[in-house]
């Protein structure tokens, strides 16, 4: 089923790209209704027969008397398979690219795995920002740094605007695979809503990154780099590579 989720992923987040479909929200709409009833079958086949995976452990799971309706489950089933999937391969394919156009930067990781995999992987987080912006709504008047938000009012961050605040980052347009501190907030800024995936993702980046340098240590890139067209994910299409 992961060619599915995968199609069903692509239309969900490109619908603003040609070549994942339909222009406009109708499509992304469609993908998402289409990944909704398959979380659904899910759902209904695991209550039926139980299995020794995450979707039983979900619909089984018990919290002080209360489990996950239908509706919590199949929009967490469309959580784990967008948010748990775009950013991360996306943040994977522009790293990629941001070490081949800084060669030195990429020698000089190849050169020190163990010890430079943990900042050079904070430092694509912060310099690629897999997720541009997020909207939320003021619940209440107040001010920020002399801005007046009234209560209503849609106000954005732009993360990739933040993660290059030369208030917070010393050369914050330089990539610097051994830089710190660095305080991105790629995964969103601290407290209650700060990204539950964000250790899961930073293994999974290091992992493949460990894997890629060790296996093809003479990367580098054979043709242009394809992004897509969104103005929400920075999103890579194809990156085509060759070994040395």
């Amino acid at each position: 089923d992961r060619h599915k989720i995968f199609e069903w992923s692509n239309r969900m987040i490109g619908a603003d790209d040609p070549e994942y479909g339909a222009i406009g929200g109708e499509d992304a709409m469609s993908a998402s209704m289409e990944l909704y009833m398959y979380a659904q079958s899910l759902a209904d086949s695991r209550r039926e027969r139980p299995l020794d995976d995450i979707v039983t452990a979900l619909i089984t799971a018990d919290l002080d008397g209360e489990k996950l309706s239908d509706i919590e489950f199949n929009v967490f089933v469309l959580l784990l398979s967008v948010a748990g999937n775009e950013t991360t391969r996306n943040l994977i394919s522009g790293g990629m690219h941001a070490l081949m156009e800084h060669p030195e930067q990429l020698e000089r990781l190849k050169a020190d795995l163990p010890g430079l995999m943990e900042t050079a992987v904070d430092e694509m987080l912060r310099f690629v920002t897999p997720v541009m912006y997020f909207r939320r709504t003021a619940t209440e008047d107040t001010e920020l740094r002399g801005v007046q938000i009234k209560k209503g009012e849609m106000v954005t961050i732009w993360y990739g605007s933040a993660n290059r605040d030369e208030e917070i980052f010393a050369n914050p347009h330089v990539f610097d695979v051994g830089r710190t501190p660095n305080e991105h907030i790629a995964f969103g800024g601290r407290g209650p809503h700060y990204c539950l995936g964000a250790s899961l993702a930073k293994m999974e980046i290091r992992v493949m990154f460990e894997e890629i340098l060790t296996r093809i240590p003479n990367i580098t890139r054979s043709g242009e780099i394809v992004r897509l067209q969104s103005n929400l994910i920075n999103g890579v299409k194809h990156l085509p590579v060759r070994n040395g």
